[in-house]
């Protein structure tokens, strides 16, 4: 049997499991996948996704805000304030996606830190706030009876907490504070239109350090 007989009975059609093609007189390489872009190769939601406007605007001045240093030095201008920075980055991003995201490690990098909405964590974490953690006691108790002093109706039922407050349920308590922080701290940080973020205002206050 010939070599191209015999190389052809390995495909199907004439189509190696390799990636080419075999006729009679020469291997023809397959086509190429085409490079994909930043854009494509991204896995979270892009601010520049958000419908409205003017959140848009704000989520843009709140993320050049959580990082404005690294922002300033990124994008080369050290003169930006709130909201030309944030204008300056949605410009910077957009720019961005339709480039070669293999060739552009750095770039891609850079993307997915700054132009993607982040979690409440992530913001904490920009902010240098501590979020506690669910499997270690010590921090709560002082967070929770910082809540406590305030006596207020509506700190309770933002993280679920349906009684008012009472004497001796803090164990209790804590149990449904911790579930709630746990289900809430990984959620997406997003501003309104007025730039700010309740879910982020009640993570800090219930389940960081910083809250007590």
């Amino acid at each position: 049997m010939s070599l191209t007989k015999s190389l052809a009975a390995l495909g199907t059609g004439g189509t190696m499991a390799t990636g080419a093609y075999l006729t009679s007189d020469y291997w023809m390489p397959s086509k190429e996948k085409a490079p994909m872009s930043i854009r494509d190769s991204l896995k979270g939601a892009l601010i520049s996704s958000i419908s409205d406007s003017a959140v848009a605007k704000k989520q843009w001045e709140a993320e050049f805000d959580s990082a404005s240093d690294a922002i300033k030095t990124l994008l080369n201008k050290n003169d930006l304030t709130t909201e030309t920075g944030g204008k300056a980055l949605e410009s910077w991003c957009s720019l961005q996606m339709p480039l070669n995201s293999h060739e552009n490690q750095e770039v891609l990098a850079n993307v997915e830190k700054y132009c993607l909405i982040r979690s409440v964590s992530s913001q904490l974490s920009r902010k240098n706030k501590n979020l506690l953690k669910v499997d270690v006691a010590d921090g709560w108790s002082e967070t929770y009876q910082n809540r406590k002093k305030e006596q207020s109706s509506a700190n309770r039922t933002s993280v679920g907490l349906s009684n008012p407050w009472q004497e001796g349920k803090e164990a209790e308590d804590l149990v449904v504070i911790k579930k709630w922080c746990s289900d809430n701290s990984e959620k997406e940080f997003r501003v309104s239109n007025q730039g700010t973020s309740d879910l982020y205002d009640n993570v800090l206050k219930w389940c960081t350090k910083e809250g007590a």
